[in-house]
Protein backbone atom coordinates (compact mmCIF):
# COMPACT_ATOMS: atom_id res chain seq x y z
CA UNK A 1 0.00 0.00 0.00
CA UNK A 2 2.66 2.66 0.57
CA UNK A 3 4.57 1.84 -2.52
CA UNK A 4 1.43 2.19 -4.69
CA UNK A 5 0.42 5.24 -2.71
CA UNK A 6 3.40 6.94 -3.05
CA UNK A 7 3.18 5.33 -7.26
CA UNK A 8 -0.08 7.11 -7.04
CA UNK A 9 1.62 10.45 -5.53
CA UNK A 10 3.51 10.65 -8.31
CA UNK A 11 1.67 10.08 -11.10
CA UNK A 12 -1.02 12.65 -9.86
CA UNK A 13 2.01 15.32 -9.42
CA UNK A 14 2.89 14.14 -13.24
CA UNK A 15 -0.14 14.40 -14.82
CA UNK A 16 -0.66 17.48 -13.13
CA UNK A 17 1.63 19.40 -15.67
CA UNK A 18 0.27 18.04 -18.67
CA UNK A 19 -1.84 19.98 -20.93
CA UNK A 20 -5.00 17.43 -21.37
CA UNK A 21 -7.02 18.97 -24.25
CA UNK A 22 -5.58 18.62 -28.01
CA UNK A 23 -7.22 19.76 -30.87
CA UNK A 24 -8.56 17.53 -33.91
CA UNK A 25 -8.56 20.05 -36.26
CA UNK A 26 -9.76 23.82 -36.79
CA UNK A 27 -12.90 22.78 -35.39
CA UNK A 28 -12.77 20.62 -32.52
CA UNK A 29 -10.49 19.32 -29.35
CA UNK A 30 -10.62 16.93 -27.14
CA UNK A 31 -10.59 17.25 -23.50
CA UNK A 32 -8.39 14.40 -22.17
CA UNK A 33 -9.51 16.11 -17.99
CA UNK A 34 -8.94 13.34 -15.48
CA UNK A 35 -12.14 12.39 -13.98
CA UNK A 36 -10.48 10.28 -10.97
CA UNK A 37 -6.84 10.46 -9.87
CA UNK A 38 -5.17 7.68 -11.81
CA UNK A 39 -4.43 4.02 -9.57
CA UNK A 40 -2.46 1.24 -9.33
CA UNK A 41 -3.77 -1.92 -9.39
CA UNK A 42 -1.27 -4.98 -9.56
CA UNK A 43 0.06 -5.06 -12.63
CA UNK A 44 -2.19 -2.00 -14.22
CA UNK A 45 -2.61 1.59 -14.11
CA UNK A 46 -5.65 3.08 -14.37
CA UNK A 47 -5.94 6.52 -15.91
CA UNK A 48 -9.72 7.60 -16.43
CA UNK A 49 -9.76 10.76 -18.62
CA UNK A 50 -12.93 12.32 -19.86
CA UNK A 51 -12.75 11.55 -23.54
CA UNK A 52 -14.34 14.36 -24.81
CA UNK A 53 -15.34 16.11 -27.73
CA UNK A 54 -16.16 20.17 -27.74
CA UNK A 55 -16.89 22.80 -30.45
CA UNK A 56 -13.81 25.45 -30.54
CA UNK A 57 -15.94 28.20 -30.94
CA UNK A 58 -18.95 27.22 -28.50
CA UNK A 59 -18.12 24.83 -26.27
CA UNK A 60 -20.74 22.90 -24.67
CA UNK A 61 -21.54 19.59 -23.12
CA UNK A 62 -22.70 16.63 -25.03
CA UNK A 63 -26.34 16.38 -23.60
CA UNK A 64 -25.87 12.21 -24.19
CA UNK A 65 -26.10 10.19 -21.23
CA UNK A 66 -22.25 9.27 -19.33
CA UNK A 67 -21.20 5.90 -19.46
CA UNK A 68 -19.03 4.72 -16.33
CA UNK A 69 -16.00 2.89 -17.07
CA UNK A 70 -15.28 -0.31 -15.47
CA UNK A 71 -12.31 -0.31 -12.94
CA UNK A 72 -10.87 -3.52 -13.47
CA UNK A 73 -9.26 -4.89 -16.87
CA UNK A 74 -9.19 -8.36 -17.40
CA UNK A 75 -6.74 -8.37 -20.46
CA UNK A 76 -2.82 -9.26 -20.78
CA UNK A 77 -2.33 -6.40 -22.98
CA UNK A 78 -0.07 -3.44 -22.29
CA UNK A 79 -2.19 -0.81 -23.22
CA UNK A 80 -6.22 -0.99 -22.99
CA UNK A 81 -8.16 2.09 -24.31
CA UNK A 82 -11.78 2.54 -23.78
CA UNK A 83 -13.77 4.12 -26.46
CA UNK A 84 -17.85 5.07 -25.45
CA UNK A 85 -20.85 5.84 -27.38
CA UNK A 86 -20.83 9.40 -25.04
CA UNK A 87 -17.22 9.98 -26.75
CA UNK A 88 -18.10 9.20 -30.33
CA UNK A 89 -21.41 11.14 -29.67
CA UNK A 90 -19.68 13.95 -27.87
CA UNK A 91 -17.68 14.16 -31.40
CA UNK A 92 -20.79 13.94 -33.26
CA UNK A 93 -22.57 17.02 -31.33
CA UNK A 94 -19.50 19.25 -31.50
CA UNK A 95 -18.70 18.92 -35.24
CA UNK A 96 -22.87 19.68 -35.94
CA UNK A 97 -22.40 22.83 -32.99
CA UNK A 98 -19.24 23.83 -35.05
CA UNK A 99 -21.33 23.63 -38.38
CA UNK A 100 -18.61 21.57 -39.85
CA UNK A 101 -21.34 18.83 -40.85
CA UNK A 102 -22.91 19.87 -44.29
CA UNK A 103 -21.21 19.40 -47.80
CA UNK A 104 -21.69 20.85 -51.19
CA UNK A 105 -21.61 17.96 -53.45
CA UNK A 106 -21.04 19.00 -57.16
CA UNK A 107 -19.41 17.24 -60.74
CA UNK A 108 -15.72 18.66 -59.99
CA UNK A 109 -15.44 16.73 -56.14
CA UNK A 110 -16.94 13.57 -58.15
CA UNK A 111 -13.79 11.08 -59.39
CA UNK A 112 -13.79 10.49 -62.88
CA UNK A 113 -13.98 6.91 -63.05
CA UNK A 114 -16.94 6.90 -60.58
CA UNK A 115 -20.37 7.61 -63.65
CA UNK A 116 -22.56 10.17 -61.52
CA UNK A 117 -22.98 12.94 -63.40
CA UNK A 118 -24.71 15.90 -61.75
CA UNK A 119 -27.22 16.98 -63.80
CA UNK A 120 -31.28 17.23 -64.26
CA UNK A 121 -30.96 14.46 -66.58
CA UNK A 122 -29.01 11.70 -64.48
CA UNK A 123 -31.26 12.00 -61.73
CA UNK A 124 -34.47 12.65 -63.60
CA UNK A 125 -35.74 9.23 -62.31
CA UNK A 126 -35.22 10.24 -58.45
CA UNK A 127 -36.01 13.72 -59.07
CA UNK A 128 -38.52 14.10 -62.12
CA UNK A 129 -40.31 17.12 -61.56
CA UNK A 130 -36.48 18.71 -60.99
CA UNK A 131 -36.00 17.51 -65.25
CA UNK A 132 -39.22 18.78 -66.13
CA UNK A 133 -38.73 21.88 -64.67
CA UNK A 134 -35.02 22.43 -65.90
CA UNK A 135 -33.92 19.45 -68.41
CA UNK A 136 -30.60 18.85 -68.84
CA UNK A 137 -28.79 21.72 -66.24
CA UNK A 138 -25.93 21.19 -63.89
CA UNK A 139 -26.92 20.34 -60.33
CA UNK A 140 -25.68 21.09 -57.16
CA UNK A 141 -26.47 19.23 -53.55
CA UNK A 142 -26.16 20.72 -50.28
CA UNK A 143 -26.35 18.31 -47.96
CA UNK A 144 -26.14 19.23 -44.12
CA UNK A 145 -26.86 17.45 -40.91
CA UNK A 146 -30.16 18.66 -39.12
CA UNK A 147 -29.49 17.01 -35.64
CA UNK A 148 -26.49 15.13 -34.20
CA UNK A 149 -24.96 12.13 -35.68
CA UNK A 150 -25.11 9.64 -33.07
CA UNK A 151 -23.72 6.12 -32.45
CA UNK A 152 -24.22 2.76 -31.08
CA UNK A 153 -21.51 0.17 -29.77
CA UNK A 154 -22.22 -3.19 -29.54
CA UNK A 155 -20.94 -6.62 -30.14
CA UNK A 156 -21.54 -6.40 -33.74
CA UNK A 157 -19.16 -3.53 -34.43
CA UNK A 158 -20.15 0.51 -34.57
CA UNK A 159 -23.07 2.08 -36.04
CA UNK A 160 -23.96 5.64 -36.67
CA UNK A 161 -27.10 7.64 -37.60
CA UNK A 162 -27.04 10.57 -39.26
CA UNK A 163 -30.84 13.10 -40.22
CA UNK A 164 -30.61 15.74 -42.55
CA UNK A 165 -31.68 17.52 -45.41
CA UNK A 166 -30.49 17.52 -48.80
CA UNK A 167 -31.31 20.80 -51.41
CA UNK A 168 -31.02 20.39 -54.59
CA UNK A 169 -29.99 23.17 -56.64
CA UNK A 170 -30.05 23.84 -60.39
CA UNK A 171 -27.41 25.96 -62.23
CA UNK A 172 -29.01 28.63 -64.05
CA UNK A 173 -28.19 29.96 -67.11
CA UNK A 174 -26.79 33.50 -65.54
CA UNK A 175 -24.64 31.19 -63.36
CA UNK A 176 -27.09 31.32 -59.99
CA UNK A 177 -28.57 28.51 -57.72
CA UNK A 178 -32.26 28.29 -58.50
Amino acid sequence: PLITSSINDDLNQILSTLDLKTDIDDNCYIDYTLVQQPFVIKDALFVNGKGEIFDKKSPKECPSPKQEMPETVDSDRMVTLWVTEYMLNSAGFAYQEAGFLQYNLTQDVIPDKIPIHMTTKFFKYFVPELYKAYPNKDLTLWIYVTKSVTFDINTAGVSGRAEGIITWLVHGDNGTLI
